[in-house]
């Protein structure tokens, strides 16, 4: 309730969600009233009908560099899967760390620029995202010491 309005809205006919109860459904609506208006989730983040209805080997991986949102982009690169995304926009390995865990890669934009990014997993949420680093960069270790402002620190405190 609001002091000048009231909204007053009918149950959805469709509220589907995944096991941390966050709004997700990878073949439909995640919600649908009976007037038919819609909206679409992935694992709580609102996305467009296209990204959930589109099977994921027909998503053109450029879609990724394009959309400003990151937990869009976190999405769309679950639901194609990292690996794939890497190969289609010809991702190189230029250093990896020695436990295997990151990766830092060359990735082709596609508008003549090939740019730095470092793949590492997440272990919050269990899966792999690529993340851009300063286009100077070039080792995992570099890349992980810019990611957490390491490299600004000074050795010795006066």
């Amino acid at each position: 309730m609001h002091e000048e309005f009231c909204i007053v809205s009918d149950f959805p006919e469709i509220l589907k969600v995944n096991d941390k109860y966050q709004p997700h459904c990878e073949t439909g609506a995640s919600h649908r009233w009976s007037d038919g208006f819609e909206i679409y989730h992935l694992n709580g983040v609102v996305v467009s009908r296209e990204i959930v209805m589109t099977p994921a080997e027909k998503i053109d991986a450029k879609v990724i560099l394009t959309e400003k949102n990151a937990e869009v982009r976190r999405e769309i690169v679950r639901k194609m899967g990292t690996e794939r995304v890497c190969q289609k926009l010809n991702a190189k390995v230029i250093d990896k760390s020695e436990d295997g865990v990151y990766e830092l890669l060359n990735l082709n934009l596609g508008d003549g620029r090939v740019r730095p990014y470092l793949k590492m997993r997440n272990p919050s949420i269990g899966t792999y995202h690529v993340e851009g680093v300063d286009p100077l960069i070039k080792t995992v270790e570099q890349a992980l010491n810019w990611r957490n402002q390491t490299a600004l620190k000074p050795e010795i405190l006066t």
